[in-house]
């Protein structure tokens, strides 16, 4: 077998009328030996863009998000605490230095879920290369996460789109704690995580979590969620759906121990695909964790989603 065509499989077509792509060279940040692989969304874009099948997708840069869309979510205690770079109770557990360059990447990757949700006027399906920083509560950061950008990008919807069904699907090996609780009691935001039980974080309450067992492989993890999502048809029709397509469940990622091979997390993406095309509903498409012990199965693994809901 040709290695490229692991990358650049032929005959496939993509549906530029369809999926968009959102990136910023800002996202990447770089952080030594640290395991949070901070310079993977250049890789990403890069193996898309020597993929000749996304020569037509359209690629949208977003603006930095500004203090009045973070405090749709975020108190104005923290954000005051947060932008001027300050080392308090608010901000420490970041697990991230708190440096200029680093926020201002996730300044960008909040503008960038804001942007990618502003896209699905014209395309169903959006995929921010960078987003899904689920962590983040609206008063304190968490687990690598300053700023939660699908909440805001959430919020910043229903303002343009009151009354409209959001679903959260988070397929994260991480429970999306900062989402359950910013969105807990919201009658248009349902959030749906599907996790690893004994692993960080402290969990907070989904309208619906699936907590998974260690070692869980391809067959079982996708009977739970053909499961799951046939539960949560009878609970929501979504107008928009955020989809965090993390990289962590992975077999070989460092943090998680749930065993999905890439035909595995691929079969997870389609599913999510067909959800949404059966509803009628939009998609942004958010990055979210991965940390493998080969850094670039992380990055395939993105490259592969994207591929996935960009086909026709």
């Amino acid at each position: 077998m040709n290695l490229l065509s692991l990358f650049f499989p032929e005959n496939i077509v993509y549906a530029e009328d369809n999926f968009s792509i959102v990136y910023s060279s800002y996202y990447d940040i770089y952080l030594g030996d640290h395991i949070f692989p901070g310079n993977k969304f250049s890789k990403i874009y890069e193996l898309i863009c020597f993929d000749e099948h996304f020569s037509k997708i359209s690629i949208h840069e977003p603006e930095k998000a500004t203090r009045s869309n973070l405090e749709l979510v975020h108190t104005e205690e923290y954000l005051d605490d947060l932008l001027n770079l300050r080392i308090t109770d608010r901000t420490k557990n970041s697990e991230l230095p708190l440096t200029e360059r680093i926020l201002e990447s996730f300044l960008y990757g909040v503008g960038g879920t804001i942007l990618a949700s502003e896209l699905t006027s014209k395309y169903q399906f959006v995929f921010n290369l960078g987003g899904g920083l689920h962590h983040s509560f609206a008063d304190h950061a968490e687990g690598f996460c300053y700023l939660n950008d699908v909440a805001v990008a959430i919020k910043h919807y229903l303002k343009h789109y009151p009354g409209k069904q959001v679903l959260i699907v988070d397929l994260d090996v991480h429970q999306g704690n900062g989402n359950a609780n910013i969105f807990e009691g919201d009658p248009n935001v349902f959030t749906f995580s599907m996790h690893q039980d004994n692993l960080y974080p402290k969990k907070e309450t989904s309208n619906f979590d699936i907590p998974l067992e260690e070692h869980i492989t391809d067959t079982e993890y996708l009977k739970l969620l053909d499961h799951s999502l046939s539960d949560i048809e009878r609970k929501i029709k979504p107008d928009i759906i955020y989809y965090l397509a993390g990289a962590d469940p992975y077999e070989g990622d460092r943090l998680g121990n749930i065993k999905l091979s890439f035909n595995g997390i691929r079969d997870r993406d389609e599913r999510i695909k067909k959800f949404a095309q059966k509803n009628n509903s939009k998609v942004v498409i958010l990055a979210a964790g991965g940390y493998a012990k080969n850094f670039m199965d992380t990055v395939r693994i993105h490259y592969h989603t994207a591929q996935i809901f960009a086909r026709k």
